[in-house]
C-alpha cells in the first residue's frame, strides 16, 4: 500500500502565563478601606472570598477561551501505526497537541447521505466509482486492470478481488482512497484451487462484514465454477467445487451460513441454489427462472431480475413459496438491465445499473419503497465512455 505524507492537526499556541494585574493591587487597598468605614458605621458585612483557582500553580496552563477544543481527527488521518517517527521541532515549528498527535481516526461509518460502489468498464479496462445521490461520481483507483469484483468489509475497508483469484485492501475504504492512498496485496492461504480456466466473476459481503463470497467460473462456460470465501481479517481464502455450473453474478447472502447462487443445470435451466458456505453444498434447489438476485445487507429483502422485470420482496416468502416476489418498480419500456441490481442495507432503496435505448447512455436508476409501492427517486449519469457494472451500497 502506499503512503502519503500525514495530516497535521495543529492546534493554536496556548496563551503565556499572565503577570499579577495592577489593578488588582488597586482594588485590594480599596476594599479594605471600604471595611474599615463600614466597620466604623457600626455593620458587619460579609467578607467576599477571593476565587479558588482551578488547579494548582505547578499544573499545566490551563486551555484559553479562544483555543479550540480538540476534535476528534478526520477520517483521512493517520493511524498512529502508519505515522513517521516525530522529529525534534524547532522554535519556529508549531508542536501538535497531544490528542492531534495520538488519537487514532474515527472509523469510516455510514455516511451522512448513502452512497453507492460502482465496478464498471471505461473502454477495456475496469474502472471503480463511488456514486453519490447528489449525482456526483467520483472516480477511485484500483490495484490492476483485472479487477473482478470489489466489496466493503467490516472496519470500512474495500477489498478488491482479481480474476486470477488474489485479493487487495486499502483499509481506510473509499475516503482513504480519495485522499490518496493505495491498495496492499493480501497474503492469502487456504484449501482449494482455481477450476482449470476459471476466472472470478464477482463478489459479496457477508452480513458482518467479516467475509466475501465470490464465484469463479471460465469465460466462455458455466461450469467447472467453484464457491470462494475470502476472509481478509485472517488471510484466508478457501475454494469449494460447485456441482453445477453457475452464473457470473454476485453470490446473495441468505443469512451468515448459507448464499444463493443462480445456477444451470445439465439441461441449460436456471435454477436458484442454497448453498451452504462452510462446505459448498447445495442444500435446495429453487426453480426460480432468475436472470439475477440479490440481498439487502441484512439478508432479509431479496432482489430479483426476471426477463420482464425487477421485482423486490422478503427473503424468508422467496424460500418458502418458492416463487419471486411480485412487487417492484415500475421501469419504462426503455430500460435494459446493463448490470448489477444492489439493495440498501435496510432493503428501502433499490438501485439498478441501466442503459436508455438501445444503444443508449448508461444510468444508475435509484428506486425508493414507500409504503408498499416504489417510486423513481433519481437517475445518475454515468462519465463519457463508462458502462455499467456491478452495484454494492457502502454500509
Amino acid at each position: 500500500m502506499s503512503r502519503i505524507p500525514p495530516n497535521r492537526f495543529v492546534a493554536r499556541r496556548p496563551a503565556g502565563g499572565r503577570a499579577t494585574s495592577r489593578h488588582a493591587t488597586g482594588f485590594a487597598a480599596f476594599l479594605a478601606r471600604s471595611l474599615i468605614a463600614v466597620a466604623f458605621a457600626g455593620c458587619t458585612p460579609g467578607v467576599p472570598t477571593p476565587p479558588t483557582p482551578s488547579a494548582p500553580a505547578a499544573s499545566a496552563a490551563p486551555r484559553t477561551a479562544d483555543a479550540p477544543t480538540p476534535a476528534a481527527p478526520a477520517a483521512s488521518a493517520p493511524t498512529p501505526s502508519s505515522s513517521p517517527s516525530a522529529a525534534t521541532p524547532d522554535a519556529a515549528t508549531p508542536i501538535p497537541t497531544p490528542a492531534a498527535a495520538t488519537t487514532p481516526p474515527a472509523p469510516t461509518g455510514a455516511p451522512a447521505v448513502p452512497e453507492l460502489l460502482l465496478l464498471g468498464y471505461q473502454g477495456d479496462a475496469a474502472a471503480l466509482w463511488v456514486v453519490r445521490l447528489s449525482g456526483d461520481v467520483v472516480p477511485l483507483p484500483l490495484p490492476a486492470p483485472s479487477v473482478a469484483a470489489v466489496a466493503p468489509t467490516d472496519g470500512g475497508q474495500l477489498v478488491a478481488v482479481l480474476g486470477d483469484g488474489r485479493a487487495f485492501v486499502t483499509p481506510r475504504g473509499p475516503a482513504g482512497l480519495m485522499t490518496g492512498a493505495g491498495w496492499r496485496a493480501l497474503a492469502l492461504t487456504g484449501p482449494g484451487a482455481m477450476p482449470p480456466g476459471a476466472i472470478v466473476w464477482s463478489a459479496t459481503s457477508s452480513p458482518d462484514g467479516t467475509r466475501l463470497a465470490a464465484i469463479a467460473r471460465p469465460r466462455e462456460a458455466e461450469s467447472p465454477s467453484a464457491l470462494i470465501i475470502i476472509e481478509p481479517g485472517r488471510g484466508r481464502r478457501e475454494i469449494r467445487p460447485l456441482a453445477e455450473g453457475s452464473e457470473g453474478i454476485p453470490p446473495a447472502w441468505i443469512d451468515e451460513t448459507h448464499v444463493a447462487i443462480v445456477q444451470r443445470d445439465r439441461f441449460d435451466r436456471l435454477f436458484l441454489a442454497l448453498v451452504a458456505v462452510a462446505t459448498g453444498r447445495v442444500t435446495d434447489r429453487l426453480p426460480l427462472r432468475v436472470l439475477d438476485f440479490g440481498t439487502s445487507r441484512d439478508g432479509r429483502t431479496s432482489v430479483v431480475q426476471t426477463r420482464d422485470a425487477v421485482v423486490v420482496g422478503p427473503t424468508a416468502s422467496v424460500l418458502e413459496v418458492r416463487r419471486v416476489p411480485d412487487t417492484g418498480p415500475a421501469m419504462p419500456p426503455g430500460d435494459s438491465v446493463r448490470g448489477g441490481i444492489a439493495l440498501s442495507s435496510d432493503g428501502r432503496s433499490l438501485a439498478v445499473a441501466i442503459e436508455e435505448g438501445d444503444p443508449g447512455s448508461s444510468r444508475i436508476a435509484i428506486y425508493e419503497r414507500v409504503g408498499r409501492a416504489w417510486r423513481a427517486a433519481i437517475r445518475i449519469t454515468l462519465p463519457a465512455g463508462a458502462s455499467g457494472g456491478w452495484l454494492t451500497w457502502l454500509p
